[in-house]
C-alpha cells in the first residue's frame, strides 16, 4: 500500500510518497530491534547519556529545517512549530542527564550481614505510535526515555507526518547503535503488526479514545506493556471578578489555536454567573479576530486543519481514527 502526504495548506505540494510496512517488514524491523537491543542494554549510563545528549544538539543545529517541514507537512503555525522543536531539543537533554540516574535502590534486609538489592533494566523493544499533530515533540517524549533507560525503539509517526518521522530518524539514528532507533512507516496495519509481534515488550500509543482501546486491549491480551495517551475535555472557567478580554483572548486561542487539533484544546466554557453576556461578546470578537491564513506566516495562529476528513469530521463532530 502506497499512502502520501501533503501540506494541508496546499494540497497540490506532495512532500512525499511511500509504501506502507507490510507485516513482514515490521516483524523484519522488530528482529534487527531485538538483536540491537543487546547491545545498548550494555551500555553505560554515560554513553547513553551521551549519545542523547548529541541527538539534543543534532536536532538544534538543524532546528529550522524541522520547523519548516513541520510548518508545510501539517499545516502548525510557525510560531507554534518553532515551540515544539525547542521543546523536543529540551526533552533529549532531560533525558539524556535522566539515563545517569540511579538504577535501582537497596531495601532492609532480614539479616543485617546480606544486601538487598533492586535494580531496574530495560525491557528490550519499545513500540511507539504517534500522531501528527505534535511531529517532533510527542515522538521524543517517548523515545528519549525509552532509548535512555536501555531499549530499543521503533516509532510508527502518522502517516500525515511521515517525512517529519523520517527525519528524526536522520537525525537521531546516526548517534546511536544500529537499529537501535528506527522509523517505521504505515497505518493501522502496520501498526498491529508491530503491537501483536512477540518480540515487542512494551507499546506506547498518543491518538483517539477509540483507537487507544484497541491498541491497550490487542497488547494486554499477550501480556505486553502498555501506556495509552487517548483525547481530552478540557473546561475553562471564567468567573464573576474575571478580566473578560484577557479571559476571551485565552480561550479563543485555547479552543480554536492550530485549529483545536490538540488534546488540549478547550472543548467547553463554563461561565459564571452576569459575566456571560460581556464574555460572549468579547469571546465572539477574539475568535473573529484570529487569523486563518498560511501558518509560515508568523502572525498565524490557527492555520489549515489537516486533511479533508479531518474537515469533514470537524464539521459534523464525530470521526476518530489510526
Amino acid at each position: 500500500m502506497t499512502f502520501t502526504s501533503v501540506n494541508p495548506h496546499d494540497p497540490a505540494d506532495v512532500l512525499g510518497r511511500w509504501e506502507a510496512a507490510a507485516n513482514g517488514e515490521a516483524d523484519a524491523a522488530v528482529s534487527r530491534a531485538l538483536k540491537a537491543a543487546e547491545v545498548w542494554r550494555e551500555a553505560p549510563g554515560a554513553a547513553r547519556a551521551k549519545a542523547l545528549g548529541d541527538a539534543a544538539t543534532a536536532l538544534e543545529q538543524r532546528a529550522a529545517e524541522v520547523t519548516d517541514l513541520v510548518v508545510r507537512e501539517v499545516g502548525k503555525p510557525v510560531s507554534e512549530a518553532r515551540g515544539e522543536v525547542a521543546r523536543g531539543v529540551a526533552i533529549l537533554r532531560y533525558y539524556a542527564q535522566a539515563a545517569l540516574a540511579p538504577d535501582g535502590e537497596t531495601l532492609p534486609a532480614a539479616d543485617p550481614d546480606q544486601l538487598l538489592m533492586a535494580r531496574y533494566l530495560p525491557v528490550g523493544v519499545a513500540a511507539l505510535l504517534t500522531p501528527w499533530n505534535f511531529p517532533v515533540a510527542i515522538p521524543l517524549w517517548k523515545a528519549a526515555p525509552s532509548l535512555a533507560y536501555g531499549n530499543a525503539t521503533i516509532v510508527k509517526p502518522s502517516s500525515a507526518a511521515a517525512a517529519t518521522g523520517l527525519m528524526l530518524g536522520e537525525i537521531i539514528g546516526p548517534l546511536l547503535p544500529a537499529d537501535v532507533f528506527q522509523v517505521v512507516l504505515g497505518s493501522g496495519d502496520t501498526a498491529r503488526a508491530l503491537i501483536d509481534n512477540p518480540g515487542v515488550a512494551a507499546v506506547s500509543f498518543t491518538g483517539s479514545s477509540a483507537v487507544g482501546r484497541d491498541v491497550s486491549a490487542r497488547a494486554a491480551a499477550r501480556g505486553c506493556r502498555v501506556q495509552a495517551e487517548m483525547g481530552g475535555q478540557n473546561p475553562s472557567i471564567v468567573l464573576e471578578d474575571a478580566d473578560v478580554d484577557r479571559a476571551a483572548a485565552t480561550i479563543a486561542y485555547a479552543a480554536m489555536g492550530y485549529a483545536g487539533q490538540k488534546c488540549t484544546a478547550t472543548s467547553r466554557v463554563i461561565v459564571v454567573g452576569e459575566v456571560y453576556g460581556r464574555f460572549r461578546e468579547a469571546l465572539v470578537a477574539a475568535v473573529e479576530a484570529l487569523r486563518v491564513v498560511d501558518p509560515a506566516d508568523q502572525d498565524t495562529l490557527v492555520g489549515p486543519v489537516i486533511d479533508e476528513g479531518a474537515r469533514t469530521a470537524a464539521l459534523t463532530a464525530g470521526g476518530s481514527g489510526w
